[in-house]
């Protein structure tokens, strides 16, 4: 069942991040939605699970979006998942200020780690402004505090209540 859910916060992710692409192509440079599906299970599952989500989504970004150098959004988006999931193993995250960092920590992290490895494999790396820089954390970071609000919301809401103990 839990494979079935990635699976559709992955498809969501990705058709939001294609919708966003047609219809304002210049905002895909600050918001990531694939970010979403990683965070949401760095923070409420296993490091392990972050990190397979983390792959698939970015392979598919990869695949889909750009496909310049295939494999580094999924190569990064691992290492994003099992860095964050680690973090969220030892920290409570749960939080909207602690989503918040998640979420802004994510984009940048992201870009410096692409950075990396596009300098690694000699690809052209062009300079990233600190506007810029600060426009993906920001919208990362209010990306995922929304989000993963409304999907901790919903979960919660779809469980029933305990019933209440009697007194003997």
């Amino acid at each position: 069942m839990i494979a079935l859910w990635a699976a559709a916060g992955i498809a969501l992710a990705l058709v939001a991040e294609l919708a966003l692409g047609r219809l304002l192509p210049g905002a895909t440079r600050y918001v990531d939605f694939l970010y979403l599906p990683l965070a949401a299970y760095a923070l409420r599952r296993s490091q392990r699970s972050a990190m397979t989500v983390g792959c698939v989504s970015g392979l598919l970004q990869d695949y889909w979006i750009e496909p310049r150098l295939f494999g580094i959004n999924g190569l990064v988006k691992t290492v994003l998942g099992w860095a964050l999931g680690g973090i969220g193993a030892r920290f409570d995250l749960n939080s909207l200020a602690g989503r918040f960092a998640a979420g802004a920590s994510l984009s940048l992290l992201d870009e410096g780690l692409q950075a990396a490895v596009r300098r690694l494999f000699s690809d052209a790396v062009a300079p990233v402004s600190p506007g810029t820089l600060g426009g993906r954390a920001l919208a990362g970071g209010l990306l995922a505090a929304g989000v993963l609000y409304i999907v901790n919301r919903a979960g919660s809401a779809r469980r029933k209540p305990a019933a209440p103990r009697r007194k003997a």
